[in-house]
């Protein structure tokens, strides 16, 4: 943590000197909260001797009198790790401990139910349902809330008449799934040579339509009208347990910043470490190169209740061992190939799910089909980091987000 708070007073000498997928950060979203917080434009005053650090082994002193930053961070769930980052100060009465093993709890329960490649003892989840041999198949309330929320939500992006988000895409999701797992891959330092699975594309013929998905609600089953089809909840799930955890971190009117799996990223509250109560992140510079440092191509502001979720080719990815051409795991429902011309594109809305599935059905279009969309959809705002480095923006984005170039 020194070393980030040292980070943090280099950046703020900048400001004062001078006067936007996942890596659009990673957000790329990579949280750089910590570091970027720690920037003050008034001489920190030291904590008052009456508040003592609530739990050593997470929290460490902010920059503001009667702050701590506690931070815990889990990696078994959703293939990526996910962090809750909390703000306590003296007027805190909610127990750090409980909230942290809440978070794990949500965590869990969705990861298990989600999952399309493992079963769970006394869990019925994805895997389940694409592996059944009698439909229908019942399942619990929360696993049906996903799917019927998926399913919902099929139309929200639409280009040349056809839904650009589609958990109905499962099968072809898995032969790029297989692809990049297969052991012909040969590895290099920064990525891996795989076989284009062209053929096995072709020759696919299992529904991929989710009018063939049927849900009864009143007796919570899920059935599949043609045989082989599989379910794929990737395209939203983080975003939609992020929904839930952070809705309940809002009930206890806690101050914090969640990071699930360094593309989704929501804050809630106000942040007692800045004087104008904002968080704040930095984008990291997208790029399929072996790198070992990260690099901010822009710094942005978060109000409280606003999601921010990148998409990217650089995440999953492999370079075909024929044509060295990146086939990256967004997957365009119209060629059931690997589309988008931008590198990452980072959307901010308030509703985590949502903004995952318009950040996944935004990246496959084109950056001014794109552009279009989301200027005219009501408070959703994006930045695109083009292939040569340059940005793209909607109307409102640098008057609402954005912060500053490094």
């Amino acid at each position: 943590m020194q070393i980030c708070w040292i980070i943090a007073r280099q950046l703020c000498i900048i400001v004062q000197v001078t006067k936007m997928k996942k890596y659009l950060i990673l957000i790329g979203l990579l949280l750089f909260a910590g570091v970027i917080t720690g920037c003050q434009a008034t001489t920190t005053t030291t904590l008052s001797t009456t508040f003592s650090n609530p739990n050593p082994d997470y929290c460490v002193l902010g920059q503001n009198e009667g702050v701590f930053v506690c931070q815990k961070t889990w990696s078994s769930y959703f293939d990526a790790p996910i962090s809750l980052k909390i703000y306590i100060s003296q007027t805190s009465t909610f127990d750090l401990e409980e909230v942290f093993d809440t978070t794990e709890m949500y965590l869990e329960e969705y990861h298990k139910l989600m999952d399309k490649y493992n079963h769970y003892d006394d869990v019925v989840n994805v895997y389940s349902i694409n592996n059944s041999d009698t439909y229908p198949i019942t399942v619990g309330l929360d696993l049906f809330n996903v799917i019927k929320y998926g399913l919902d939500h099929e139309d929200v992006v639409v280009s040349g008449g056809v839904s650009l988000f589609n958990i109905a895409l499962g099968p072809i999701l898995s032969i790029w799934h297989d692809a990049r797992e297969n052991s012909a891959c040969q590895d290099s330092l920064a990525y891996s040579y795989c076989p284009v699975p062209a053929s096995e594309i072709e020759a696919n013929t299992t529904s991929t339509n989710p009018d063939d998905i049927i849900i009864d609600e009143e007796n919570l089953t899920i059935s599949f009208l043609e045989p082989n089809m599989e379910i794929d909840l990737g395209g939203y799930g983080k975003g939609y347990v992020s929904e839930i955890i952070t809705d309940y971190l809002d009930g206890l009117d806690i101050d914090y910043i969640l990071n699930a799996g360094n593309s989704n990223l929501k804050a809630g509250g106000e942040n007692p470490d800045r004087e104008n109560q904002l968080f704040y992140i930095g984008l990291i510079r997208p790029t399929i190169e072996f790198t070992l440092s990260k690099e901010f191509y822009a710094y942005i502001k978060i109000p409280s209740g606003i999601s921010v979720v990148t998409s990217g080719n650089y995440q999953r990815f492999f370079k075909g061992i024929e044509d060295e051409v990146v086939y990256h795991h967004i997957i365009d429902p119209r060629t059931n190939y690997p589309g988008g011309e931008a590198m990452s594109v980072t959307v901010f809305y308030e509703d985590g799910a949502l903004s995952d599935i318009y950040s996944t059905a935004i990246y496959l279009m084109t950056i001014e089909e794109g552009l279009a969309f989301v200027n005219q959809t009501p408070n959703l705002e994006a930045v695109w980091y083009k292939t040569d480095g340059t940005l793209v923006y909607s109307e409102n984005f640098e008057e609402l987000y954005f912060y500053m170039f490094p």
